[in-house]
């Protein structure tokens, strides 16, 4: 069984590892949500949950973490445990006669109905996301930042406070209110180990309890462009792409505006992919709807985007220059580890991402160095296969779990 929580881009790495173990002869169950099944394999048996990550991301609950207000985190706190126990019921039925599961950052209530039935259990990450106390914390911007033993105490804290992100239930006992964790398990919390869906060549750091196994893609090669962006792409003009994945902007017009000077300044279109956008009254923009990154990336001048582990992973695989916009969690990250790498500008957060800026980044992304570093980057991860090292590791495991 495989659980993936979280975002399109979060959950697409996920599909392709389950039809993976379902090429080399497995059985796989899917946990994910409805709405993000559409890429699933029809050999596939998904469970769907009923939360919308789109939802979520657009509401109180993702804004209260992009202002990082400690008292409207308060407040939403409860959407984001709804969303994380969502899981609960699916998974629940999909266990049945499980003999693994493959369990994403937050599918925290697959996890603890796992345990519960003594059902092994393999995380899988994203990002850097390490069981000890060691490592960057991705998902608290700037933390890698503090010296390591404050920042090991950060992470202490937050391991504490993750058993609480699925909800509490209250107790009453001798005439006092008890309350306990819903899902009381961690991020990490596994039985078999971790894997890490990322490649070496950007983080170099190997954990303790974990494979580093590539990013997960799909076998196949990518579908085509659509009409409208090949014929686009051969008009003669040079091209950048700008996108922010499932991150909810505020004011399209407003980013469009922006967008628009500096392509003008630069003398570059761009393809746009943000929801809600109307580019019609720029000439500069042209606005696309969902378009096959590990294509589209190699075809572009530079890569705008927000710094997801996914879309970091097809602009570095593409060899195109990234201009990083991170909005929450390890997206800043991401950024920094393009930066020194040295593909990628210093990042631009969404809140300081003036014309100015932004211009400023982007002229520097197209700079020949930069291409020239990309270009050998994507030679260095070039022919890696994440989903057949993620399912030999879990293999591994299991068989030497058995002979113990």
């Amino acid at each position: 069984m495989v659980a993936a929580i979280g975002s399109r881009g979060d959950v697409l790495p996920f599909t392709h590892l389950a039809r993976r173990f379902a090429s080399e002869g497995h059985e796989v169950t899917l946990v994910t949500h409805g709405t993000l099944v559409d890429g699933a394999h029809p050999g596939l048996r998904v469970a769907e949950v009923s939360s919308d990550p789109e939802e979520l991301l657009a509401g109180p609950a993702a804004r209260a973490v992009r202002r990082g207000s400690p008292r409207q985190l308060s407040r939403t706190r409860q959407l984001f445990a709804d969303f994380i126990d969502s899981a609960h019921r699916p998974a629940l039925e999909a266990l049945d006669g499980a003999d693994v599961l493959v369990a994403s950052t937050f599918a925290i209530a697959a996890v603890h109905e796992a345990l519960d039935r003594s059902v092994p259990v393999v995380r899988a990450h994203m990002w850097p996301e390490y069981a000890d106390l060691r490592g960057p914390m991705p998902l608290l911007p700037y933390s890698w930042l503090l010296p390591g033993p404050l920042r090991r105490l950060a992470r202490h804290g937050l391991r504490r406070l993750e058993r609480y992100l699925g909800g509490v239930d209250g107790r009453w006992r001798r005439g006092r209110l008890h309350l306990v964790a819903r899902h009381p398990v961690t991020l990490t919390t596994a039985t078999h180990g971790s894997l890490l869906a990322f490649s070496r060549e950007l983080v170099p750091d190997s954990p303790a309890h974990g494979t580093v196994t590539g990013w997960w893609t799909a076998p196949e090669r990518p579908a085509p462009v659509s009409t409208p962006v090949a014929r686009a792409l051969e008009d003669g003009h040079e091209w950048i792409y700008v996108g922010f994945g499932s991150m909810h902007q505020r004011d399209p017009d407003a980013l469009l505006d922006r967008l628009e000077q500096v392509c003008a300044r630069l003398g570059v279109h761009a393809l746009v992919q943000v929801a809600g956008a109307d580019t019609s009254g720029h000439p500069h923009l042209l606005a696309v709807t969902q378009e096959p990154h590990d294509e589209l990336f190699g075809r572009v001048r530079a890569v705008v985007h927000h710094g997801g582990a996914g879309t970091t992973g097809a602009a570095v695989r593409a060899g195109t220059p990234s201009v990083v916009v991170p909005h929450l969690a390890d997206q800043f990250y991401w950024g920094r580890r393009l930066h020194l790498l040295g593909v990628a500008p210093h990042p631009v957060p969404r809140t300081t991402a003036s014309t100015r800026r932004l211009t400023r980044a982007l002229g520097e992304a197209m700079s020949a160095p930069l291409h020239h570093r990309a270009a050998e980057l994507a030679r260095r991860v070039e022919g890696q296969d994440g989903c057949g090292v993620a399912v030999r590791q879990v293999e591994e495991w299991l068989a030497h779990a058995e002979r113990r």
